[in-house]
């Protein structure tokens, strides 16, 4: 019998060891037929007169357990669900409630169980050109299962002048998280021939774990367009209030302006806008820097503009991996600069938004500039053009029923190069 015995046991370890981890599924668990699992938990655990009246025992229990995965079904490359069986052996030190002895009894008991587990592995999604490894989207939950565990426990010694019977129900349910593909934590609800709590503890595993399959989404065109998106609002929000446009022509290589932006709503708050031109090339395209920053986080952007005002290139730094990214903008981006987009004025427009000429002192200079005024529904707007500094204008407001913002001249700057390593 010893020999039978043993030979099963090497049979069960063989199994284990040499499970074959199969072909990938979509969804799946951390386990395969042929895995060996040894490990325990320590419980806190109390008999049905401690729950209600306090006049029952209570104490810690202490179990080893084993159990073999025998059983997973596979429909259509789903496979998360595991059958087993398994076999636990308890003792631990337990106390009377309120019986006057105060002498500890040690309980002593072994169980055969029927298993269960539901795993969360898969959903693998990889992300195209951005990392090395995949991105698992359910990477926590992937190291989860939920398990339950059904079965008849044998109380060789049990509490003294019990009327439990030997032999009873036994079940366990919780949660196991593996923190490799061998080793898992187990946190537990626990009842044993009329004592229940709960319990915590660890396991081994001996044997390889499902493969799962990785979808290989390209998330390149959200990527790019989310920072797309950023760059347009941030810009038109700073330079082309109303999707009014000024001439930028007089910029000089190296030459930029730096801008400070405020809101009457939360005037603490201000945004320091710095555009730069870079680059004139002979074909009439522009590199230009553009930099946010607000309360010591900043944003810079460089890009490149036909003569249209079409963004050829436009160049960033992500932000959580600090790399240097450039995309080059089609006619099916979600978000568009275009010429045709920007509102111009002709001589005639000028001269009815002109109120006058004003001295309008800033933070880079007093200058004599004409003040434009122009009334739509729902906002209004002012500006004070000048041609003596780039981008001929000093100042401007906007204002709709939500707030109102105004942008000041900071100062005029020489010199700017490039932030991003761009190579003209």
């Amino acid at each position: 019998m010893k020999k039978v015995f043993i030979l099963i046991l090497f049979m069960s370890i063989s199994a284990a060891v040499f499970a074959e981890d199969g072909t990938g599924v979509w969804w799946g668990s951390n386990y395969m037929p042929g895995n060996f699992m040894f490990g325990g938990t320590i419980s806190i655990e109390a008999d049905n007169g401690a729950l209600v009246s306090n006049t029952g025992a209570a104490g810690f229990g202490l179990l080893g357990k084993a159990e073999m995965i025998l059983y997973k079904p596979v429909i259509a490359e789903i496979s998360p669900f595991d059958f087993g069986v398994a076999a636990k052996a308890r003792t631990g030190i337990f106390f009377d409630l309120n019986s006057g002895n105060p002498d500890p009894w040690f309980p002593l008991g072994v169980a055969a169980f029927g298993t269960a587990h539901m795993g969360f592995k898969g959903f693998n999604v990889r992300f195209s050109d951005f990392g090395d490894a995949p991105v698992q989207f359910f990477n926590i939950a992937s190291r989860f299962d939920y398990y339950l565990n059904i079965g008849l426990a044998f109380d060789i010694s049990k509490q003294p002048g019990s009327t439990y019977s030997p032999i009873g129900f036994a079940a366990a349910t919780g949660f196991n998280y593996f923190v490799n593909d061998n080793f898992f934590l187990t946190t537990e609800y626990t009842y044993w021939n009329g004592f229940s709590g709960f319990a915590v503890g660890g396991s081994y595993k001996l044997g390889k774990g499902q493969k799962t399959k990785s979808m290989d989404i390209d998330l390149n065109p959200l990527y790019y367009q989310m920072y797309l998106g950023q760059f347009y609002s941030l810009y038109w929000y700073s330079f082309y209030a109303g999707g009014f446009s000024f001439d930028d022509s007089n910029y000089r290589e190296g030459e930029g302006s730096v801008w400070k932006l405020t809101s009457k709503n939360n005037p603490q708050d201000t945004l320091l806008v710095e555009k730069a031109l870079l680059k004139e090339n002979s074909d009439g395209t522009k590199w230009w820097k553009v930099k946010y920053s607000d309360n010591g986080d900043s944003i810079v952007f460089e890009f490149m503009i036909d003569t249209d005002y079409r963004i050829v290139k436009l160049r960033f730094r992500d932000a959580d991996t600090g790399k240097v990214q450039e995309y080059e903008p089609t006619d099916t981006d979600s978000v568009k600069y275009r010429k045709e987009d920007m509102r111009t004025f002709t001589d005639s427009d000028y001269s009815d938004m002109k109120t006058g000429t004003e001295k309008v002192k800033t933070p880079a200079g007093t200058f004599k500039a004409d003040h434009l005024v122009y009334t739509e529904e729902g906002a209004d707007y002012e500006w004070w053009i000048t041609d003596n500094v780039p981008g001929n204008m000093v100042k401007f407001s906007w204002y709709n029923t939500d707030d109102t913002v105004t942008g000041v001249l900071e100062r005029i700057t020489k010199g700017n190069k490039s932030e991003l390593n761009t190579d003209f």
